[in-house]
């Protein structure tokens, strides 16, 4: 019974933002096609890529779980024969899958663009950590609008998220590890940007389990 609930919130929650699951892949497929067109063009594609990315993940966390919080849906919605931690494993999931696709195939794209194309090889492992970021950067949100109920702490996220961006970017692109195998023709993933990825999404998804625990046991839960 509990399977069929969680399934059927899952299901309701994506019909709503299929659209911008959607937008998302058309939007960032259109940039990596800009990608191999010239060095100018790739950088204006990696631009453009992470704002997608970053778009998608503050639409689908505020309209899915910050707003719905704010109107209320929830107690409706547990008035029906729901437990808390089923809502609350519904609605993660539901919003995990609305990013996660989109995040996965615009990342095989990505991959798969710069490996078929005249782009060195040896920038895959960069773009993978920076993309790993995202995913990473999309969890802690979550967690943030799970555990918090305050705009200020959402604007604070959403702030502290999209300006480390421009902090990460320049830190990868000076790492010696970068710098030796950037223009190679093959793909070489050195320790430090390893132990960044892995840092990056450990750091993420244990915030996001901890969220995940704290928001279903909340006394004030709606």
């Amino acid at each position: 019974m509990s399977g069929s609930i969680i399934g059927s919130l899952i299901r309701k929650d994506l019909y709503f933002m299929r659209g911008g699951m959607i937008a998302a892949i058309a939007a960032g497929a259109a940039a990596i096609a800009l990608m191999p067109i010239s060095r100018m063009l790739s950088y204006v594609s990696a631009v453009l890529l992470i704002c997608v990315l970053i778009v998608l993940n503050i639409f689908l966390v505020m309209h899915s779980v910050a707003q719905e919080r704010k109107d209320k849906t929830a107690l409706f919605i547990l008035s029906l024969p729901v437990s808390a931690m089923d809502y609350t494993i519904a609605k993660v999931m539901a919003t995990g899958i609305a990013f996660g696709v989109p995040w996965l195939v615009l990342t095989v794209a990505t991959a798969l663009t710069i490996v078929v194309s005249p782009i060195p090889d040896g920038v895959l492992p960069y773009w993978m950590t920076l993309l790993g970021y995202l995913l990473a950067y999309f969890c802690a949100l979550l967690a943030i609008a799970l555990l918090k109920d305050s705009s200020g702490w959402h604007a604070a996220a959403i702030t502290l998220g999209n300006v480390s961006v421009n902090f990460l970017i320049p830190f990868l692109l000076t790492r010696p590890s970068v710098i030796a195998h950037a223009n190679g023709d093959v793909a070489v993933w050195s320790g430090d940007l390893m132990t960044i990825l892995a840092v990056e999404l450990l750091a993420g998804f244990a915030m996001l389990g901890y969220a995940i625990h704290a928001h279903a046991r909340r006394p004030d839960f709606v």
